[in-house]
């Protein structure tokens, strides 16, 4: 890899992490789809899921007083489900296919932050497990678990605190599991490996950064800028699919 890959992989990092501090989220949807500009989806993947690991169980230790583990038990649990097809997609399919799917994913994790009157909490237990088995899946297939456990948290009207601490606890143990099965399944380069251990200093600057950030910005109108990346984001990995 070149300096400049190095560089802009740098800023994309710190970026996400600054964001994937101040909501509990963000970091694989972000990060995935700009990354692929400059290494291959698979080592995109792999380098995302290993920075996230770190920083979702960092911030689950600052959030471990937060008594959320029963929506987190459940959503973990039904991932398993989901995380080994994931995996068969990301094996399988074109990696063109993977890129716009990608996209799609980012979409409709904008779509669901974009909904602020949407009410689920009548739906039974049932809805959440189908959620987790839905980001178990994307998972192992493209590190952006976050849109359907967003949607889902969101819907249910969580409060802030809440929605972090499921989040993080929940994304801690998937990427664990997720990064597990990468190995076995021969998915965990030398070049993937070298770009996560580069990334993690960087992520902690920006798991710092966003931690004291959460209290001096709006989260209405940062809620406002985060909506604007992630579709750019999106629109990104969808125009590299149909371009490549």
């Amino acid at each position: 890899m070149t300096i400049h890959q190095f560089l802009f992989i740098a800023l994309i990092v710190l970026g996400a992490s600054i964001i994937q501090a101040l909501f509990g989220f963000g970091f694989g949807l972000i990060s995935v789809p700009l990354m692929i500009f400059f290494v291959d989806l698979p080592t995109a993947v792999v380098t995302a899921t290993a920075v996230s690991t770190v920083s979702c169980a960092v911030q689950w230790w600052e959030s471990r007083a937060v008594q959320a583990r029963e929506m987190a038990q459940r959503l973990v649990c039904s991932a398993l489900v989901g995380m080994p097809f994931g995996l068969w997609l990301l094996v399988n399919l074109d990696a063109r296919l993977m890129k716009g799917i990608l996209g799609v994913v980012v979409l409709l994790g904008v779509l669901s932050l974009s909904i602020k009157a949407f009410d689920l909490q009548r739906l039974p237990k049932t809805f959440d497990y189908a959620m987790g088995v839905i980001s178990g899946v994307l998972s192992t297939a493209t590190s952006t678990n976050g849109p359907p456990l967003v949607f889902l948290l969101h819907a249910r009207h969580f409060e802030p605190q809440d929605f972090r601490a499921v989040l993080n606890r929940v994304f801690t143990f998937l990427n664990f599991l997720t990064l597990i099965i990468f190995a076995v399944a021969g998915k965990m380069t030398s070049d993937a490996l070298q770009l996560a251990l580069f990334s993690v200093p960087i992520m902690g600057l920006g798991v710092f950064i966003g931690t004291r950030l959460r209290s001096k910005i709006n989260p209405d109108h940062f809620r406002n800028l985060v909506i604007g990346l992630l579709t750019l984001s999106g629109l990104s990995a969808i125009s590299n699919a149909l371009l490549s």
